[in-house]
């Protein structure tokens, strides 16, 4: 019967160690390796999104404000109506909007107007009721319309349109960045802007309710340049935020968090603190058991009467000693004669 050998325990020890001290070598290896790009810092991120979510604050003001002012005028003339049967527009003339007019609900004929032509057919079908803003497309451009009912909006026969032009919005979008700002509406299309640059794409989240309010920031590269695109939707009260416009930013930047030599000396100290915690534990594997299973099989394997070298403490101590109490208890065995 062949004897089937079976594998010390030292063995299995030095090649847990070897094995270990590969693995916190290439633990220091692989966080010290030199990164392809740096990343930007998170204080850069924040401030970008600030400075856009403040451009959109200012741009629903600008409209909020106006739709107010339209409010406004509208009560005068309810009662340059009333008193002297026309609506009163040109003391108005000069107010922020490129066209004023007051239009009859159910007619639609124009009763008065200041400013450029007036162009009904942006209102659509039906005829606002209620107070509001939209986009509309006025010949080759865009504007913004805005209109109020003049007097009670449930009896209210004449409706009070002003047109906006977008460009006044790009002082404001200044603000989040001089040369890479838009407003854009739910579709991505571009209402104004500044400079003479595109949007990025993918940035207006086509599916979002109007009202709800959604800002961020990210970091894209284009070509070798290192950008932050920042958006925030126009929030405040209605109608502004019911619109579903965006502001976004987008701003080329050269603050970066280079790695240097930090992730070099990181990685190094990772890797020796793994090498001395493996040395360590194995070690101590070494002197409580590779060690005394040594001495064990050094008793065990002793005939003459002069004792082996020992272990002292535990299990491996209590089994040398019984093996010492037999073998000094045993009797010599004399040879027998035959008879």
């Amino acid at each position: 019967m062949s004897e089937r050998r079976i594998p010390g325990v030292r063995a299995p020890w030095a090649t847990g160690l070897v094995l270990f001290l590969v693995l916190a070598t290439s633990a220091g290896i692989f966080m010290s390796r030199p990164r392809d790009v740096s990343p930007v810092p998170q204080s850069v991120l924040d401030s970008r999104r600030e400075t856009t979510v403040a451009a959109g604050q200012a741009i629903a003001r600008s409209l909020n404000g106006g739709l107010s002012s339209l409010a406004e005028i509208a009560t005068v003339v309810d009662e340059s109506m009333r008193q002297r049967n026309r609506a009163l527009l040109i003391p108005f003339k000069s107010r922020i909007w490129k066209s004023l007019y007051v239009i009859d609900r159910a007619s639609r004929v124009v009763v008065a107007q200041v400013g450029e032509p007036a162009q009904p057919a942006v209102l659509g079908e039906p005829m606002p009721s209620e107070a509001g803003s939209r986009l509309a497309q006025v010949g080759t451009a865009q504007q913004i319309v805005q209109y109020t009912p003049v007097g009670k909006a449930a009896d209210a026969k004449y409706l009070l349109v002003g047109h906006l032009d977008p460009n006044r919005f790009g002082e404001l979008l200044t603000v989040a960045g001089a040369d890479g700002a838009w407003l854009l509406d739910k579709s991505g299309a571009v209402i104004a802007g500044t400079g003479n640059r595109t949007p990025p794409d993918g940035v207006v989240d086509q599916g979002m309710e109007p009202g709800e309010g959604a800002s961020g920031s990210r970091v894209q590269h284009v070509a070798e340049r290192t950008e932050v695109t920042a958006w925030a939707s126009l929030g405040g009260k209605r109608p502004s935020n019911a619109l579903g416009w965006t502001v976004v930013s987008n701003q080329p930047t050269t603050d970066t968090a280079a790695p240097g030599d930090a992730s070099r000396r990181r990685g190094v100290t990772v890797a020796a603190v793994l090498a001395a915690l493996t040395a360590l534990v194995f070690a101590a594997l070494y002197f409580v058991l590779v060690r005394p299973i040594r001495l064990l099989r050094r008793v065990a394997e002793a005939a003459g009467p002069d004792t082996p070298k020992t272990p002292k403490h535990g299990e491996a101590g209590q089994v040398a000693t019984a093996f010492t109490r037999v073998r000094s208890t045993r009797l010599p065995q004399e040879p027998t004669e035959e008879r």
